[in-house]
């Protein structure tokens, strides 16, 4: 958990740079995989272009989640308001990038 928010260095398993860098590779083949299956649909333009204006909205409202959450840890040292703004980040990259490797549909 320290790793994803750059904190101080820590041990185990997770801290081993070889380690990391196979838990990157392996992310970044999954993601890949997953952007090759999302080419298979189509979407309509007018959804496309929505979806690109809520990840416009979607990006200042996370970044004020995340700096809510980070204002919480330094006063209380409760993580879950940075750890639901990072995930909540990271579960609309994935439905941003299936709405841009889809196909747009012929109108």
């Amino acid at each position: 958990m320290l790793a994803i928010f750059a904190a101080a260095e820590g041990t185990g398993l997770f801290y081993n740079p070889l380690v990391l860098i196979i838990m990157v590779l392996v992310a970044i083949y999954i993601f890949a995989q997953f952007c090759t299956w999302a080419k298979k649909f189509q979407l309509s333009g007018k959804v496309k272009k929505w979806m690109f204006i809520l990840t416009g909205i979607g990006v200042i409202f996370f970044n004020v989640l995340y700096s809510q959450g980070n204002a919480k840890i330094l006063t209380s040292g409760d993580w879950s308001g940075a750890t639901t703004a990072l995930l909540a980040s990271l579960a609309w990259v994935v439905v941003f990038a299936f709405v841009l490797m889809a196909e747009t549909k012929p109108e």
